[in-house]
């Protein structure tokens, strides 16, 4: 049995270093968002996809799936929601 929710893996260069972030949407998201990640929290950073992928299995519920973003973005490239999610997760690892 699966949570259902939303999960995204992204693959992010922060001054020329690769790291993965994987974002999860919240229990308590309102049904139907129109943009779920506005509504989810990010882990990380990890070294790879699979390290980051082992911290999900082992820290959350089965989301029942998720998406990767395989191909590295600049953090700046992402929204602005997006860069504060990173922050944050950096901020809580330390």
């Amino acid at each position: 049995m699966s949570t259902g929710l939303e999960c995204s893996f992204e693959h992010v260069t922060t001054g020329g270093v690769n790291e993965w972030f994987y974002v999860l949407e919240n229990w308590d998201a309102p049904a139907n968002a129109w943009d779920w990640s506005e509504h989810a929290t990010a882990y990380g950073p990890f070294k790879t996809y699979e390290s980051a992928y082992d911290h999900l299995c082992h820290n959350h519920a089965n989301t029942g799936g998720h998406s990767i973003a395989g191909d590295a973005q600049a953090l700046t490239a992402y929204p602005a929601h997006m860069q504060a999610l990173y922050a944050d997760a950096r901020a809580r690892r330390k």
